[in-house]
């Protein structure tokens, strides 16, 4: 009885699988066409979002340049806290280089 009860569950399931396909593969390929949608408009935002940074980053640049133009590549030097104009205008000190230097042969 065993065999016989195995082998009708054989032929139950090699009759509903070609169905089960068949709407199965409709509702797929709407969740790959979907997905692919999605994806497609997720681009979209991050292509907008990147010019946007890309336009901000633009102005920035201009404006300093801008900046730099009014200041005719100076740059405003501020006073001390005592009003000295010499501290304020003082070379900044040479870096150390940790006693290591390049050399190029």
């Amino acid at each position: 009885m065993g065999n016989v009860t195995s082998f009708l569950l054989g032929l139950g399931a090699a009759w509903l699988a070609p169905m089960i396909a068949r709407v199965i593969r409709p509702v797929a390929v709407e969740a790959a066409a979907a997905s692919m949608g999605f994806f497609e408009d997720a681009r979209r935002v991050v292509a907008e979002q990147l010019e946007t940074l890309e336009d901000i980053a633009a102005e920035a640049r201009a404006r300093r340049e801008e900046q730099i133009t009014a200041s005719n590549g100076h740059q405003h030097e501020e006073e001390g806290v005592n009003g000295d104009a010499e501290a304020a205008t003082a070379a900044p000190g040479r870096r150390r280089t940790g006693g290591s230097r390049r050399r190029v042969s």
